[in-house]
């Protein structure tokens, strides 16, 4: 095996752990900004505005009811 080719492998091989670690980064931060969804989306997780946090209201989501923050109309 020449110097060359040996060097080569070995910036492919750390070139491949690179990428590794950031993918394993970007799913970090993905999951940071997903909200927590613990037992699925059809749950009812409020039944009016009045369940929510201030500037929260109760919303559906397609199966169940969850608070999202307020936005403003137009």
């Amino acid at each position: 095996m020449s110097p060359s080719n040996s060097n080569m492998r070995l910036a492919a091989f750390l070139l491949l752990v690179i990428l590794i670690i950031f993918s394993l980064e970007v799913q970090g931060l993905q999951a940071a900004v997903r909200p927590l969804r613990l037992l699925g989306t059809c749950i009812q997780l409020c039944t009016g505005d009045w369940d929510c946090n201030p500037g929260e209201h109760c919303v559906s989501n397609g199966c169940g009811h969850e608070c999202a923050p307020a936005t403003s109309p137009g």
